[in-house]
């Protein structure tokens, strides 16, 4: 069934604000005006957009450090992503966190900085809404390599076992860091594990935004009845380097060059033009629009003050 069409304009245009921000902040990163690396998707933009698009205001996200797709699919604006990468008093954690982006009135979790450390928290947050009956959803979102930590197959036991309200979101972005992952994973697809602790599972092109939309909101309707988690993973490809300043040349052209014809934004925008949804003026309205709410949210970050000094111990435990 096709999304409709106030939903497929929403996801492109949240797809193109993710790809400009993350160039814009490439840039300040390179420039040294934000005092920290960045990590970004480029390519990947539907997964993060597409989980996010059904998911309701309330739901929890765990999200990960690679890029901003998740976090400005559940909401947040570029202003407070790049408020909080400058370290300013204006962003939501009044300047303490960093990359380690949050709003939780919109359900989107602290980031922790392990990796993988993220899973027991989820399995802690869809307990606490099965206990209450609030009907929220949970959705812990990680890389293929981060499912090789310790944590991973515990939480699945105990999502499994107590039949929460929660969806594990695998992307599989094809490498570890600098390294292909099946040079570090034994297996084509990491869903099936799954399969071992009962949670059944699906495997999603994840650079179809309409195939990523719609298998999250059969996990969500199926989680908020009663139904229990469910695993799905979404086979996407990074074609940009691991970390900003990072070399690369352990990436194949011929591989880069192979996934950018399968590109989320364009395949988007082809599907909206031939249902004659979209035409180019509209794409240079939309540019524009997305531009120039970036470039605002960059004056705004920058004009912002830094946290003042007698703050450092407000906000932590005694």
């Amino acid at each position: 069934m096709a999304l409709d069409h106030d939903t497929l304009k929403d996801l492109y245009r949240k797809m193109v604000t993710v790809r400009l921000l993350e160039k814009r902040v490439e840039q300040l990163v390179m420039a040294a005006r934000i005092p920290c690396s960045g990590h970004f998707g480029l390519g990947q933009e539907a997964v993060g957009v597409g989980v996010c698009g059904p998911l309701r205001k309330e739901d929890y996200l765990f999200g990960t450090h690679r890029g901003f797709a998740e976090y400005i699919g559940k909401g947040m604006t570029p202003a407070e992503i790049l408020t909080e990468y400058y370290g300013k008093a204006t962003s939501l954690s009044r300047g303490r966190l960093g990359q380690h982006l949050l709003k939780p009135e919109i359900g989107v979790m602290p980031l922790p900085s392990s990796l993988g450390s993220e899973f027991g928290m989820a399995v802690g947050a869809a307990l606490s809404s099965k206990l209450r009956g609030s009907g929220r959803v949970t959705v812990n979102l990680f890389g293929e390599g981060t499912a090789g930590q310790s944590d991973f197959g515990p939480a699945l036991e105990m999502a499994s076992l107590w039949r929460l309200p929660l969806i594990f979101v695998c992307n599989n972005n094809q490498y570890v860091e600098l390294a292909h992952y099946r040079e570090v994973v034994a297996t084509e697809d990491i869903a099936p594990r799954a399969g071992a602790y009962g949670v059944p599972y699906e495997i999603v092109d994840g650079n179809d935004i309409t195939l990523v939309y719609q298998a999250t909101e059969r996990a969500a309707s199926r989680a908020r009845q009663g139904g229990g988690p469910t695993f799905l993973e979404f086979k996407t490809y990074r074609r940009c380097t691991h970390y900003t300043g990072d070399p690369g040349g352990y990436q194949p052209k011929e591989e880069i060059a192979a996934w950018a014809q399968k590109d989320p934004i364009d395949r988007c925008r082809r599907l909206m033009m031939a249902q004659g949804l979209w035409t180019a003026a509209d794409e240079q309205a939309m540019l524009e629009a997305v531009s120039a709410e970036i470039e605002a949210a960059v004056q705004f970050a920058e004009e912002s003050p830094y946290p003042d000094v007698s703050t450092i111990y407000e906000h932590i435990y005694a």
